[in-house]
């Protein structure tokens, strides 16, 4: 059994990435947290590539790049697996660690749009 940390297993926390997600608010309609989840359609599977379930907030810390909070909601399942984590500008965090290949999720992201206008992040599993 190797201890080597997550992002050192091969590929992990490098592009391309699993996925690209995001929420804007361009017409500045929403006041407040607001949720999305991911993907629109379908769920993502995990794969061998990590053996945690990982997100990067890929924003600037700007209007356009804000902080976000997420996590994983399993397929079958209704609430977040590990509650939510917070994700600053330029920053990764696990959002599920150990988790079996193939096991299929959402990603749900929250942000207030009062104050920012959008967020951005990749995730990688």
């Amino acid at each position: 059994m190797t201890t080597e940390p997550a992002q050192a297993a091969g590929g992990c926390r490098s592009a391309p990435y699993s996925a690209k997600f995001g929420m804007h608010d361009p017409f500045q309609m929403f006041d407040g947290m607001e949720d999305a989840y991911f993907p629109r359609s379908g769920s993502y599977r995990t794969t061998s590539q990590c053996r945690d379930i990982q997100v990067k907030n890929t924003g600037n810390g700007g209007t356009w790049g804000g902080p976000f909070w997420a996590c994983v909601v399993w397929v079958g399942r209704a609430t977040c697996a590990n509650g939510w984590t917070y994700v600053p500008p330029g920053q990764w965090r696990n959002l599920a660690t150990n988790v079996q290949d193939g096991t299929r999720f959402y990603l749900f992201m929250q942000t207030n749009l009062g104050t920012y206008e959008a967020a951005y992040g990749v995730g990688e599993w």
